[in-house]
């Protein structure tokens, strides 16, 4: 039975019964050479792993942005805000009056100071001027309030939100120091606003369960001067958003946890201006009666793959699931640790000095996301696939020989890895309990005629196969065959 359905993503229905797919820490590529049906027309690969590229204050990892330029990375740790040149030295450049939750970083070039950072925090705004390295603290006599949640920029204005109300502002044209006493309500509905994002030089206000786009019209009409920003007409949308750190850009638009009058459990993109649902039942199913308006993400590419990666930190031991662009299809990014998988340890990323850079949410640790490294800042990583059920009317199934094709070769020269194992189990009843683990190579160094081939299986109604590796190399699972017969009872 070759391909029989082994090598594919996650998808763990609300019964296990009829579905129980899990992919944890491999992801999914198609071979668009191959036709449906070929060995290899899908394969697993491993997600990348950490490297450790810089060290911020020991604490979570708040928030990120590469400056327009390219020149400097500013990020944010416990209280603390850094810069990041191109040689990866850290200098501190200013302080915060809140130690933990998210932050939201943009920037623009000023009239007068050049380019600035400009950092909110909740109940603060900050700045930082590079030229000067600056860094300021926001008074109420520099806006119409001090505080904000979000912050974009378009058309050289900054935009901000007033937390918990329908408001929002910008900056002075080309200014980072001032903000103009006027500004904008999200006036469709009464929900307030949670979220905003400027997407092709036009503002979305994503609001509780409603939604609104406005676009910058000039601030003087008719001789009057007013807020530069007005809402377009006919971009209404009646879905908002659950969790104002999921939002994140995508493809050619921007992605995020959505909420209606309905719930909260899905997952969406805006297509022109309208939602599109992007989660499946699977992710769904996890997210329901949860707690997701804490949920975080951010997006990067490697090696063709765009990832909308989204994080969930009060659902278990935490929760990240990932969403590939070029397969639409999800899989989970964990930890692993003691026994326990946990939510991957990256809180936000942004792409600098040629590499796509990650702060932990624990630590203050920078790392650099690596196709080529398999381990996360030398921690292992535990890969899982486990595949569908094999039933044929619930007759008896008889297992003579289970292969998959790994990669082979690909062992280390020493240390853990020399002789890379596969760990296989099977459920025979539907994913209820599960049998102890078989072990096999997949393939010392050099060992490129590998099979990782597993014998007398036994027998079963409903088989479920998991195969796990948790060594630090290459592995890749390129197809699966299975050598079985059914019984007459």
């Amino acid at each position: 039975m070759p391909d029989f359905g082994f090598v594919g993503t996650s998808y763990e229905a609300p019964s296990i019964y009829q579905d129980a797919q899990e992919c944890i820490n491999f992801f999914a590529e198609i071979d668009p050479q191959k036709a449906a049906g070929e060995r290899g027309v899908v394969a697993l690969y491993p997600t990348p792993g950490l490297l450790l590229q810089a060290q911020l204050a020991n604490a979570e990892v708040r928030g990120m942005r590469a400056l327009s330029g390219g020149q400097y990375l500013v990020a944010v740790a416990g209280n603390l805000v850094y810069k990041i040149d191109l040689t990866m030295a850290v200098s501190l450049i200013g302080s915060l009056t809140t130690v933990s939750g998210p932050v939201s970083i943009s920037d623009n070039v000023t009239t007068s100071a050049g380019l600035t950072a400009y950092i909110v925090d909740g109940p603060n705004r900050y700045t930082w001027v590079s030229a000067t390295n600056t860094f300021t603290k926001l008074l109420s006599s520099d806006g119409p309030w001090t505080g904000a949640s979000i912050v974009d920029v378009v058309d050289n204005y900054n935009i901000y939100n007033e937390p918990d109300t329908r408001n929002w502002a910008c900056t002075n044209l080309g200014s980072s120091l001032s903000t103009q006493a006027l500004y904008g309500v999200k006036d469709g509905s009464p929900d307030n606003l949670i979220s905003l994002i400027v997407d092709r030089r036009q503002v979305y206000l994503l609001g509780e369960v409603t939604s609104e786009v406005w676009t910058d019209v000039g601030n003087v009409i008719a001789g009057i001067t007013t807020f530069p920003f007005a809402r377009v007409p006919g971009t209404s949308m009646q879905s908002g958003c659950a969790a104002p750190f999921s939002v994140a850009r995508f493809g050619d638009s921007f992605c995020f946890v959505a909420k209606d009058t309905r719930g909260n459990s899905t997952i969406e993109a805006i297509a022109g201006y309208t939602f599109k649902r992007m989660s499946s039942h699977a992710v769904e199913q996890t997210l329901v009666n949860q707690v997701v308006s804490d949920a975080i993400a951010y997006t990067y590419q490697i090696e063709g793959h765009e990832m909308y990666v989204v994080t969930f930190p009060s659902i278990g031991n935490g929760l990240t699931w990932v969403y590939d662009l070029s397969t639409n299809a999800w899989h989970k990014w964990l930890a692993f640790s003691n026994g326990e998988y946990y939510r991957h340890r990256s809180n936000c990323g942004a792409y600098f000095n040629n590499m796509y850079l990650v702060g932990d949410y624990q630590n203050g640790a920078i790392y650099s996301i690596e196709n080529a490294v398999y381990t996360e800042n030398g921690n292992p990583i535990r890969r899982l696939r486990r595949a569908i059920h094999l039933v044929a009317d619930l007759q008896r199934y008889y297992f003579d020989e289970f292969q998959i094709q790994f990669q082979p070769g690909v062992g280390l020269v020493t240390g853990q890895g020399s002789d890379p194992q596969a760990m296989l189990r099977w459920s025979n009843d539907g994913g209820s309990t599960w049998s102890s683990e078989h072990w096999t190579t997949i393939g010392k160094i050099g060992k490129y005629k590998n099979r990782a081939i597993w014998r007398r299986l036994g027998t079963a109604r409903d088989r479920i196969f998991e195969v796990s590796i948790s060594d630090p190399v290459k592995a890749v699972i390129v197809s699966a065959n299975l050598k079985s017969s059914v019984g007459e009872n």
